[in-house]
């Protein structure tokens, strides 16, 4: 009885069965697993600060050694080869220096400038805010306990939305607290960043060995073909939403200047960051930021909101395409889905990686339908 038992298929039931309960005790304990995980990265930070600036520089590096210096590579001269990589991460390591010298001098003083007058200046603008709106009900003869109702829950959104600003310049301090105590972790990262950028290769090759010595071969080629999908979706999909965050922020700062809005660095900066967030990112920051100029000027916030929707629209249509393109290689749909599950599940972060990692997810199930379909000789018209 024994002998008619097929111990290859059994070994593989046995397997999924327990990946399946592997899998279950993963779900079932997911807030116990992340906790762990977070406490894991925090003994990690260093290594980690290290690998993930590593991976945004190499963009960078890249970009220098493949297109900036591409007529000279051509050259194949030995010289310039041997100090290729070492010269590029000077340049990379230069550009950083000096942006990040530019926020230091030029943007942040002007953006702490701004959230000092507008905290000093907020219960001033409030009661401007709440004259106005008096005024236009006195002019269009507004009345009644229904315009009274509306009156009262506007200045109740009014006052809660002021104390959230005051309340949050504690919490932006001590966010600043909080860096400046990681900021010798993101100095030895740095430091490690360097040392993993010269030497990637070399990495990228003992990992190659390890993985084909301990496995097959037919594992180790699928390890491989997925490594560089989710490098080429996630290297992609970072490099165009810095780069259209960038430009759409630059964009609004011109607009606004140009309109004379009030706070213009201050909400192009809000409008820059939370860009990176795909789809809801410029409106989220369209908010708070509608708010800041409503409080001083009304009808410039509602010109305000009426450009950042024009100013949407020329991203949508002329910038993202061209800036990211098909880099996601995701439908809105899918985009939008990605967004919401990895925004529930792991916030900001969430929303910001959920996307390329779906996309590499997506890749590898479309991949594996379409193989599966052509040994089936099954064709399906689109």
């Amino acid at each position: 009885m024994m002998d008619r038992i097929n111990w290859p298929d059994m070994k593989k039931y046995i397997m999924i069965a327990t990946y399946t309960v592997l899998l279950f005790v993963l779900f079932w304990n997911f807030t116990a697993v992340k906790l762990f995980v977070f406490e894991i990265f925090d003994l990690l930070d260093p290594v980690i600060y290290g690998i993930a600036i590593a991976y945004i520089l190499n963009i960078l590096l890249r970009f220098y050694e493949e297109r900036v210096f591409a007529p000279i590579n051509r050259r194949n001269n030995r010289i310039w080869l041997r100090v290729r990589r070492p010269f590029s991460i000077l340049l990379t390591l230069a550009t950083v220096l000096v942006l990040l010298t530019f926020l230091m001098w030029f943007i942040v003083p002007q953006l702490i400038s701004s959230i000092s007058v507008l905290a000093f200046s907020l219960p001033n603008n409030m009661e401007s805010l709440k004259a106005f709106v008096d005024s236009i009900a006195a002019k269009f003869h507004l009345s009644g306990d229904l315009w009274n109702t509306l009156v009262e829950k506007w200045n109740e959104i009014l006052t809660k939305f002021g104390q959230f600003f005051l309340t949050s310049i504690p919490v932006i301090l001590e966010f600043t607290k909080m860096f400046t105590i990681s900021f010798i972790d993101i100095i030895m990262g740095l430091m490690l960043s360097v040392y993993l950028l010269l030497s990637k290769e070399k990495l990228t090759m003992i990992a190659k060995k390890l993985l084909y010595a301990y496995s097959s071969k037919e594992r180790a080629d699928r390890a491989v073909e997925i490594g560089e999908i989710t490098n080429k979706a996630f290297s992609g999909f970072i490099a165009g939403q810095l780069t259209e965050a960038l430009i759409l922020g630059s964009l609004c700062f011109v607009g606004m200047w140009m309109f004379h809005m009030p706070y213009a660095l201050l909400v192009s900066v809000i409008i820059g960051v939370t860009s990176i967030i795909p789809i809801f990112g410029a409106y989220i920051g369209t908010i708070p930021s509608a708010f800041i100029i409503l409080m001083v000027d009304p009808v410039k916030a509602i010109w305000f909101v009426v450009f950042i929707l024009v100013l949407q629209q020329i991203e949508g249509n002329f910038i993202y395409p061209k800036v990211v393109g098909n880099s996601i290689g995701l439908a809105g749909l899918w985009v939008m889905l990605a967004l919401l599950v990895g925004g529930s599940l792991f916030g900001i972060m969430g929303m910001l990686l959920g996307i390329p990692a779906f996309a590499v997810v997506f890749t590898l199930v479309r991949s594996a339908t379409n193989k599966r379909l052509q040994e089936k000789n099954i064709v399906i018209k689109e």
